[in-house]
């Protein structure tokens, strides 16, 4: 009893929560879409460069072009009806062609966009993807983006372009994909968590308070998500940790323990697994 009653507590301040979470978002700088002169891309690649102030959003819209989404400093989010990808500094979201998709930044980040005319998609993923940023990638995107827009496809620039969505194809993903279920009931315990990472409830627990057997709740993250109920909460807090790390000078201990874990070793553990080095090398790496 004693859990149900601090359950409801809990319901009534997400609740709370989410209202002004959807009030501040209101606030928020709404910017229109990076627009091409002629209104779409006149060549089969193209980049266009912008850069976000804090708590800025470009509304949800699709296209029929593919766009691979960077960010060279700050963080941004790109959100489809399906999921969440965080950006951080050298990563990049790939969102195919026709694909609704809202992007946003809460403390601002440089964005640039590489869109690819379907026509030059054809061996690129048809579903989102997050993916790793190699050197020689980055310095192709900088030098695209002196170039004309109306380049010549068969100059010295169109080998440039065609080089550039080669290394697309090829750039390893990176572990910052994150479901949004459909059902309610895991959509509320979703949502809570990402207001609250640190929250330590079982699926058990968290069934008490949607109104579900833990059993139920296991079957529909692994049918929504395609991952167990603890691989999506890693995930969100995976998200967060790379997310402070970027664009806060809070210690390492301070993240873990307001993400949920009470030993930072076991953090530092798990970051080094999914990202390949400890959280202080992440942060140094991307201090520059």
């Amino acid at each position: 009893m004693k859990f149900v009653k601090s359950a409801h507590k809990l319901i009534g301040e997400h609740l709370k929560i989410r209202q002004l979470m959807q009030e501040t978002r209101h606030d928020w700088l709404r910017v229109p879409l990076i627009v091409f002169p002629e209104g779409k891309p006149i060549r089969p690649v193209s980049v266009l460069y912008r850069q976000l102030q804090a708590q800025t959003v470009v509304a949800a819209h699709t296209h029929n072009w593919g766009q691979l989404v960077y960010c060279r400093q700050g963080a941004l989010d790109v959100i489809t009806p399906a999921a969440r990808y965080l950006i951080p500094p050298d990563r990049a979201v790939w969102v195919p062609p026709n694909q609704p998709h809202e992007i946003s930044s809460l403390y601002g980040a440089e964005l640039t966009s590489i869109n690819i005319l379907p026509v030059a998609t054809a061996d690129l993923a048809q579903e989102c993807l997050v993916l790793e940023v190699s050197q020689l990638l980055r310095e192709l995107i900088q030098e695209a983006l002196k170039q004309p827009v109306d380049y010549d496809w068969h100059s010295p620039a169109g080998r440039l372009f065609r080089t550039l969505r080669d290394q697309i194809s090829v750039a390893p993903q990176a572990p910052l994909y994150l479901p949004l279920p459909v059902d309610s009931r895991l959509r509320n315990i979703c949502y809570q968590l990402e207001e609250d990472p640190s929250l330590q409830h079982t699926l058990s627990e968290w069934g008490t308070l949607v109104g579900a057997s833990e059993r139920t709740l296991q079957r529909l993250f692994q049918k929504e998500a395609r991952m167990t109920f603890q691989q999506w909460r890693q995930q969100l807090r995976l998200q967060v940790a790379l997310e402070r790390l970027v664009t806060s000078r809070d210690s390492v201990t301070m993240i873990a323990a307001d993400i949920g874990y009470e030993s930072t070793s076991t953090f530092i553990s798990m970051f080094q697994k999914y990202c390949g080095m400890t959280p202080g090398e992440y942060r140094k790496s991307k201090s520059g």
